[in-house]
């Protein structure tokens, strides 16, 4: 009886440390995941902005087959009440449009064009979680591999639906020589679709994050250059206690006109979160708890990181009446958090 009892006991630890330990002990943010989309910055970057109403669509597909530790090593997590440790790993797929409209007016405040923008994402997450025991016993890796096995497939899945909304007042100063500024300070809004008992959700979660950026333009003859900068400051997860550290994102582009109507060039970003994330479930009753199947994620103080490059081309479309521009951009570098590649089309049309 003492026996049995023991080894229900270690059953369920071993599957909520699986539970715990797959993905969680690798990333960053929540679920490895946050609100702003590194990449997107691309044309809007490096094409003029006149007073107008402005339509943008950008396409993404983003796939990690990598998910990566504090070392830029392959990631692993404790097994609670072992010695062992778990190989993490993952194949996942981010499909999202990312219709955006944008409006420049021609009412100045502090020497910049005032106007406004929005966005609305509609997402759709596809991801496939494993986790397999490190160790030299044969006894102890038949033990605990279908186990943790279990527990990576609950985690696994397909969500899609709307995702969280971006509202931001636009400032826009013409500073001279070819130049412009703009700066954005963002408010993003928990509209997407979250449920806090699945790991995949086209939403981020129940909290709000303020991401001011600011931008700036080099528009030549021949040769234009963009950059943007991006903080995102994130509050408490109301549905699990936890909070996102502060990021901090840089998106560029460079590109050269070869012919009236075609550029080509090279887009890059990095990412690095600035502060750690925490969690606190002391406002959560145990009966909480238990019904939204909350449980101590593995936080250890990893912040995430990543890098990207790759080639751009864009086409001008009689002379200025859209612009398409496509691009692929692959990660390296990456820490505590996936790393991948990512395909991106996007339209960007004046209205």
């Amino acid at each position: 009886m003492v026996r049995s009892t023991r080894s229900s006991v270690w059953l369920s630890a071993v599957s909520l440390a699986a539970l715990a330990c797959i993905g969680q002990q690798a990333v960053a943010a929540e679920n490895g995941l946050q609100r702003y989309s590194p990449g997107i910055g691309g044309s809007d970057m490096t094409a003029p902005l006149t007073p107008g109403l402005y339509l943008q669509v950008p396409l993404v597909h983003y796939h990690a087959r990598k998910l990566r530790g504090g070392d830029h090593d392959t990631a692993t997590g404790p097994i609670t009440g072992s010695s062992v440790r778990s190989l993490n790993g993952i194949n996942a797929d981010t499909y999202a449009a990312l219709p955006r409209l944008t409006y420049l007016s021609t009412t100045r405040f502090l020497g910049a064009n005032l106007g406004f923008t929005v966005m609305l994402p509609l997402v759709k997450r596809e991801a496939q979680f494993s986790a397999t025991a490190i160790t030299s016993s044969p006894a102890v890796a038949a033990f605990l591999n279908p186990r943790l096995k279990a527990a990576a497939d609950a985690q696994s899945g397909k969500e899609s639906g709307l995702g969280d909304l971006e509202l931001s007042p636009v400032l826009h100063w013409e500073i001279g020589d070819n130049q412009a500024v703009n700066f954005a300070p963002t408010i993003v809004l928990p509209t997407g679709d979250y449920d806090v008992k699945r790991r995949l959700n086209p939403g981020y979660g129940k909290f709000y994050t303020f991401r001011p950026s600011v931008q700036y333009s080099y528009i030549g003859d021949g040769w234009d250059f963009g950059a943007r900068t991006v903080f995102s400051f994130n509050t408490r997860n109301k549905d699990n206690g936890y909070y996102s550290g502060t990021m901090f994102n840089v998106d560029w582009q460079l590109m050269r006109f070869i012919s009236d109507d075609v550029r080509v060039g090279l887009q890059g970003y990095f990412v690095r979160q600035l502060s750690k994330d925490t969690q606190d479930l002391s406002k959560f009753s145990a009966q909480e708890i238990s019904d939204k199947g909350l449980q101590k994620e593995i936080i250890n103080g990893n912040r995430s990181s990543v890098t990207a490059v790759g080639p751009a081309v864009g086409w001008v479309v009689n002379g200025g009446e859209a612009l398409v521009e496509g691009k692929f951009l692959q990660e390296f570098g990456a820490r505590n958090r996936t790393e991948g590649s990512a395909f991106w089309l996007s339209i960007s049309k004046p209205l």
